[in-house]
């Protein structure tokens, strides 16, 4: 259903800021329906623009079963979107991550699952990060697809506490991410419907060992 049908959309966008110098990644996906995963649409020809920052945000299909729309831009305190739509006035939504994830250990190298290990990264930052260490032979770790810990600067794995993936897994080694992530909400348009959010994540990665 093209947004030229003057369906009233749902937006949903979110900007990731993955690591301090790398650029930020914004995206935005219009629906309609109660939640995500209703009626999808498509931006249509008669006008109608997103825009982040003042930048253009083009459609993307890929790895997914709907259209959206992306932009990669310079890293910024705060992240306008723009709504644009012919004979009415701007949809303007916002966000501000949080302070950059910077990690601090572990920094590649082996480290064995029957020893413990710490993780560090900059204390620059209070409240909870999400954790998620995953790997091709290994669960992933706290939780599936990551959980909530303090964000104190410093996370304890201890030994053991990593876990083969499968049983037939225990004598293997493959790389593991670590992925921290900081989340919050921001300022959505009143006259929209939906979420805005925005992510600050650090990533590194070391060899998991028997």
């Amino acid at each position: 259903m093209p947004a030229a049908t003057r369906t009233a959309p749902r937006l949903f966008s979110s900007t990731p800021a993955i690591r301090s110098s790398l650029p930020a990644r914004a995206t935005a996906t219009f629906w309609v329906g109660d939640k995500p995963g209703g009626t999808f649409l498509t931006l249509g020809s008669c006008g109608d623009t997103i825009t982040v920052n003042g930048q253009g945000m083009s459609k993307e299909t890929s790895n997914v079963d709907h259209d959206y729309y992306e932009a990669t831009l310079d890293l910024a305190d705060s992240y306008d979107f723009t709504f644009s739509r012919e004979d009415e006035d701007p949809y303007s939504s916002s966000v501000s991550p949080r302070n950059p994830v910077n990690i601090t250990a572990p920094t590649g190298g082996s480290i064995s699952r029957a020893e413990s290990f710490d993780i560090t990264w900059e204390a620059n930052d209070s409240g909870d990060i999400e954790l998620l260490i995953d790997g091709d032979c290994i669960s992933d770790y706290p939780d599936v697809l990551g959980d909530d810990i303090p964000d104190n600067g410093t996370h304890t794995v201890n030994a053991g506490g990593i876990e083969p993936f499968v049983e037939s897994d225990a004598d293997k080694s493959c790389t593991a991410t670590v992925e921290l992530t900081r989340g919050n909400g921001g300022n959505l348009s009143s006259s929209l419907k939906g979420t805005i959010k925005g992510y600050s994540v650090g990533r590194t990665s070391f060899t998991s060992t028997p």
